[in-house]
């Protein structure tokens, strides 16, 4: 496991705040950058990751999804999705 790996897990077993995801094309997740999504029922989500890009399709499993996201949009099938902060102290 890389450096980067490990700091992700770090990350997700140390989530200070966590906040229930309202899908939205127009506005980011309100406590901007994730470290990682917990969603409820998988399926696919539609996101623009940490540099700006549009991801379609993104399928995501019930649990933890390691992945950084700055927006959740809607038409995706996933639900129940929560965006996971780490939170230092």
């Amino acid at each position: 496991m890389g450096a980067t790996d490990e700091g992700v897990l770090r990350n997700m077993a140390c989530c200070g705040e966590y906040l229930p995801v309202a899908p939205n094309d127009g506005s980011d997740l309100p406590g901007g950058v994730c470290v990682a999504l917990l969603v409820g029922t998988a399926g696919s989500a539609n996101l623009i990751d940490m540099t700006g890009s549009t991801r379609t399709a993104v399928p995501l499993q019930a649990g933890y999804n390691p992945i950084r996201a700055k927006r959740v949009m809607t038409g995706g099938t996933a639900s129940n999705i929560w965006a996971l902060y780490y939170i230092d102290g």
